[in-house]
């Protein structure tokens, strides 16, 4: 013991050993209870602190080390972990996501909890399923040297902006409260210090403070320039990076490098609106490939998804949906937007003029007319063959009804000819009376039906709707497995086919096949205000040859995929809805079509179902009468091949006669 200690006792330090050793005691025992006493003040000033900042909270999570024991009263539902529970650091964490999916949004940590607390906070809330963006951590530690750096390096601080720590001082019966500053620093990243809030005396005030201290300060109104890391692909109109002079973009890329990058598009400038009211600095990552991405079964992952799984940003956009098989990893903020997405197919084409004699009756009605005209050739022929043998021809010049004679009777009623009509039979005569008037009827509905075919243009059969698309059996296609995450549970049958037939094709593939292919559709969206954003493939001379469905295949609603554990969700939830009640992204939507698209290319697509010039009657041309010179040409070569083989007939039976008689 030292010299001051024993003048503390009033005695000398030469007195006896036996008023030493009352001395020792009586400093032990006035040191254990100075001990016990601030223990329960210490106790209540942390029950105090928890009533009035964490009651808000659904339940509280409290958290201790082996030898540490925590007793606190608190209205809601409270968690208790021990780390003398768990004999390793995963089963630690598995319990510490049960306490985060049983409802814990604020954190009573203790001292010998404290660092594997922090090491596994963001894996346990990226493995948990309830989301909560107000989190609160009070945290009891000592701010020694060694604890100090080692605090400081944590990553976490990045994403706890609402810590405290709460520093006991037996020896002065004071609590230190402190806080964390995250600042900025070059050329990436953020560094941390500590700021001491209050120091109060745990006795004296009882632990007790002014309304004036702040516990937990606003640190992310103004984030002075921190980063928010966002990881995007190029997809117009909804997110455009593009590089431009070093310091003269809006946006800085994730990694260092000579140019800046100026953002735009609906999502892009939703997040710069964000930066301008929390003063941060936006850094993008443009993922590889362009793709949206997915997770492996091995637990890999690439694209947008794999740049938050991998930590490397804090929110994902590009049009990305709902995805349930993205919920399980990912925030998804509240919509964005309302997304049609639907299918881009070839535009119908004017059908060839040597189609235009057999365009005035559709199908079904040639095939009526075709049967009617058997079964009227037929009627003929057996009614004749009858009458000549009911009463039979005068003379032996008269021949026997053949097949052929009944064949052109009926085509001379079908043109409107001129034709025998033998009357000496009632049945003959009743016959012939209903097969003209039939004929009469079928050549001036087909002549009335060739002058509208030949004066208003017919183009091939349009696609119009979904089910259209699915009884035409084409096949649709894009870069990307992603749009079809959508449609994974569909169960719908036309869905379910329109899903099994999309096709994953690179961007070069797609390009050519959007100019030279008639039996493929292509995947598109149309945006909440009638904007279409459209893969890279899709240049202006495709659009002058695809239209879109009348109707949509399915819908999803936009969202902005964001880390479980970045701070500034609930502001920007909050943002989304101002911005959406106040239709600013319709003129954000607008102005980012004519900024990155162009308005001709949504012009192609929007008008391409009007044809009001096309469908005016027109003036004939020599054009419109090559069916009639194709039916000519193929009567005269059918004729013309008849006759050679009927010549080639006669000449080898004229032959073989010739022989016989030598």
């Amino acid at each position: 013991m030292s010299k001051y200690r024993m003048e503390a006792c009033g005695i000398n330090v030469t007195s006896s050993t036996s008023n030493f050793q009352t001395c020792s005691t009586v400093v032990v025992m006035e040191s254990i209870l100075n001990s016990l006493q601030f223990n329960s003040a210490l106790e209540l000033f942390l029950k105090t602190l928890v009533l009035t900042h964490l009651s808000d909270h659904y339940s509280v999570c409290i958290i201790r080390g082996v030898q540490e024991d925590v007793r606190l009263e608190f209205p809601r539902a409270a968690v208790t972990l021990a780390l003398e529970e768990f004999n390793t650091s995963r089963s630690f964490e598995a319990l510490l996501v049960s306490s985060i999916n049983a409802g814990c949004e604020g954190f009573l940590v203790m001292e010998d909890a404290l660092f594997p607390f922090l090491d596994r906070f963001r894996s346990a809330h990226e493995a948990a399923y309830f989301r909560a963006s107000n989190k609160r951590i009070i945290a009891v530690t000592r701010l020694g040297a060694p604890e100090r750096e080692r605090l400081l390096q944590q990553d976490t601080l990045e994403v706890t902006p609402n810590i405290l720590l709460v520093t006991p001082n037996i020896s002065f019966g004071t609590v230190d409260l402190y806080t964390t500053h995250l600042s900025a620093v070059e050329p990436r990243g953020i560094t941390a210090n500590l700021g001491l809030i209050e120091q109060i005396s745990v006795k004296k005030e009882m632990g007790l403070l002014a309304d004036s201290v702040k516990i937990f300060p606003d640190k992310l109104s103004n984030m002075q320039g921190r980063r928010v890391r966002l990881s995007t692909l190029p997809y117009p109109p909804c997110a455009v990076a593009n590089e431009v002079p070093f310091g003269q973009g809006n946006a800085r890329s994730t990694v260092p490098a000579n140019y800046s990058l100026q953002a735009d598009g609906t999502e892009l400038l939703m997040i710069l609106e964000l930066c301008r009211r929390h003063n941060c600095t936006l850094e993008i990552e443009l993922v590889a490939n362009s793709e949206w991405g997915q997770v492996y079964p091995n637990g890999s992952s690439d694209g947008l998804i794999g740049s938050l799984i991998d930590r490397r940003s804090d929110v994902a956009v590009a049009a990305i949906y709902r995805w349930y098989n993205w919920y399980k990893y990912v925030t998804m903020s509240a919509y964005t937007g309302r997304s049609g997405i639907s299918c881009l197919v070839p535009r119908p084409r004017l059908l060839p003029f040597w189609q235009t004699p057999f365009l005035s009756f559709p199908a079904s009605l040639w095939l009526m007319v075709c049967v009617s005209f058997c079964v009227g050739t037929t009627a003929v022929f057996i009614t004749e063959r009858a009458r000549q043998y009911v009463r039979p021809p005068c003379g032996t010049s008269g021949e026997r009804y053949k097949l052929p004679d009944a064949i052109f009777f009926m085509l001379s009623l079908y043109v409107e000819q001129s034709v025998p009509l033998p009357n000496d039979t009632m049945a003959g005569t009743i016959l012939l009376s209903f097969l003209l008037f039939g004929g009469f009827m079928v050549g001036n509905s087909y002549a009335g039906a060739l002058a509208s075919v030949m004066t208003i243009p017919r183009y091939e059969k349009s696609i119009d709707t979904r089910a259209d698309f699915v009884a035409s059996g084409m096949k649709w296609s894009g870069p990307t497995v992603a749009w079809m995450n959508s449609l994974l549970m569909a169960e719908q049958p036309e869905l379910v086919t329109i899903r099994n037939s999309y096709e994953v094709h690179d961007d070069d593939t797609l390009a050519r096949f959007s100019h030279t292919r008639r039996d493929m559709g292509y995947v598109h969206e149309r945006l909440q205000y009638g904007s279409y954003a459209l893969e890279s493939f899709i240049d202006i001379n495709a659009t002058r040859l695809l239209q879109p469905l009348k109707e949509d295949v399915f819908w999803e609603q936009i969202i902005t995929a964001c880390s479980k554990t970045w701070p500034l969700m609930g502001f920007y939830d909050d943002l989304i809805l101002r911005v959406q009640q106040n239709g600013i992204l319709r003129y954000w939507e607008l102005g980012s079509v004519i900024r990155n698209m162009g308005l001709e290319i949504q012009r192609n697509l929007a008008n391409a179902r009007v044809h009001d010039a096309d469908h005016e009657p027109v003036k004939l041309l020599i054009a419109h009468f090559l069916g009639v010179f194709f039916i000519l040409f193929v009567g005269l070569t059918l004729a013309m091949v008849t006759f050679i083989i009927e010549l080639l007939v006669y000449r080898t039976n004229a032959g073989i006669v010739g022989q016989v008689e030598t």
